[in-house]
């Protein structure tokens, strides 16, 4: 297991443990500080969203497609984004990370130290 994943199940159970103390808003704040205390420490810079009409977009003729959207919640669109995370992170998001920073990042400032 990478660090990215054990960071993130602790994250998940930090969230997890606030809803145990709904109605005590002491441990909810500290719980928070918690969180945010373990977010300071690593600066995060969001990479995309989902939404309903993305799926309506996905899926654009299917009506059933569009009648199982309309009844989902936003738990079902919190488990569908963390879903599409875990894919993203299994499957692309290494490869792109190191294509695109290279790309980007190195090639790119290879080029403006040699003209210097």
């Amino acid at each position: 297991m990478r660090t990215n994943e054990h960071m993130e199940i602790i994250m998940e159970a930090l969230q997890d443990y606030k809803k145990w103390f709904e109605d005590e808003p002491d441990k909810l704040h500290k719980i928070d500080m918690a969180i945010n205390s373990f977010n300071q420490d690593r600066e995060f810079f969001p990479i995309t969203s989902v939404c309903r009409d993305d799926i309506i977009h996905a899926f654009e003729n299917d009506a059933r497609a569009k009648k199982a959207v309309k009844n989902m919640d936003d738990d079902d669109m919190k488990q569908l984004a963390s879903k599409m995370g875990d894919d993203y992170c299994e499957q692309l998001f290494w490869d792109s990370l190191r294509i695109i920073f290279e790309s980007k990042f190195i090639k790119s400032k290879e080029v403006k130290n040699d003209e210097e």
